[in-house]
């Protein structure tokens, strides 16, 4: 999986879409998708942005299923 990974917010963010949240991990994750197109998610850890990851050319179900597994961990 070729993913990007940006310690900052995203400008080209469109919209969110769905959000994953696990109480136990203090972890949440939003996905989204940028003005081209392309799904990827927002990562948090205890209420606070750790990093934006983009993964291009895949489907929104394989990227929510990655933003899950994330907050998750």
């Amino acid at each position: 999986m070729m993913s990007d990974i940006t310690p900052f917010h995203r400008s080209d963010i469109d919209r969110f879409l769905v959000s994953f949240v696990s109480t136990p991990h203090n972890r949440k994750a939003q996905m989204f998708i940028t003005s081209d197109g392309t799904y990827g998610y927002r990562c948090f850890v205890r209420q606070v942005f750790l990093q934006d990851v983009l993964i291009p050319n895949k489907s929104i179900h394989y990227v929510e299923d990655a933003a899950e597994t994330w907050s998750n961990q």
